[in-house]
């Protein structure tokens, strides 16, 4: 067990699009397992809706894509905790487009946009503001969590922009995890099939529709009691193992020699 519960207050967690589908899932897990867990979302109906269904919830009404409202939602957790750091931090907030660079629609518009700054660059901030307000915590067991998909190991011809972002995502995650390497903080990546929570409403996936509430909890189940044991990579759901299965990861070997011949120059954080 990599969390342990703490007699003098609860394990926090905030989770980003905590308010429908596998968040607020993954949520209300948490919370039956005795944390504290904030969510966050941009549609203040939902997380109404959340914390209505599930009184244990702290709702924080946030655009991750706005630094504004980072800064301020870890603000307001660190005032709601008494300034103790997040235990667990879990990029969750995802949006899914459809994209055709053959089609007018897709070539009339920057669509591309916010789908890489909610899936990509929003999570990368938010684990730098998490990392830094832990600097001067002390050092107890900590986790951070990235929501991915087995589409970011192959490119994805209808949603090209979610596979992307994912893939990018994906591939941070696996160079954040050796920055931390040894530390009190997990780097955990998951990696959920395709679920039936309204994500992808410009696309018809084939699997989805076996995947609904019943399954989302299930995942959500497997997905918690990974995060609880330290688990890095977890694969709740056999759709998610079998395309994973499919592209085996890097050679740790090559890769640790790969990165040998790649070092930052002396002075490279100096302002």
């Amino acid at each position: 067990m990599w969390f342990e519960s703490n007699s003098e207050h609860p394990l926090t967690a905030l989770i980003t699009g905590g308010s429908v589908g596998l968040g607020l899932a993954m949520a209300r897990d948490l919370a039956s397992a005795g944390w504290r867990v904030f969510i966050c979302a941009r549609t203040e109906a939902d997380l109404k809706a959340a914390v209505e269904h599930e009184p244990r919830l702290t709702a924080i009404h946030a655009d991750v894509t706005s630094e504004a409202d980072r800064t301020r939602m870890f603000a307001e957790i660190a005032r709601q905790t008494g300034g103790r750091p997040l235990d667990c931090l879990i990029n969750n907030a995802a949006i899914v487009q459809a994209h055709d660079y053959q089609n007018p629609f897709t070539l009339k518009a920057d669509r591309a946009r916010l789908e890489i700054e909610i899936n990509l660059a929003a999570p990368i901030e938010m684990i730098r503001l998490y990392l830094a307000r832990r600097q001067d915590a002390p050092q107890t067991k900590a986790a951070i969590v990235n929501v991915g998909t087995p589409g970011a190991l192959f490119p994805l011809d209808a949603n090209l922009l979610y596979s992307a972002t994912k893939s990018g995502l994906h591939m941070f995650t696996l160079g954040l995890r050796r920055h931390l390497a040894g530390s009190v903080v997990k780097v955990i990546e998951v990696f959920p099939p395709a679920l039936d929570t309204g994500l992808a409403r410009q696309l018809d996936v084939a699997s989805q529709a076996a995947n609904g509430p019943d399954v989302i909890a299930a995942v959500a189940r497997e997905t918690v009691a990974g995060i609880l044991d330290g688990v890095e990579i977890i694969r709740p759901h056999a759709e998610a193992r079998q395309i994973c299965a499919a592209f085996p990861d890097p050679d740790p070997a090559f890769v640790e020699q790969i990165n040998a011949g790649v070092k930052r120059r002396a002075g490279w954080d100096s302002e």
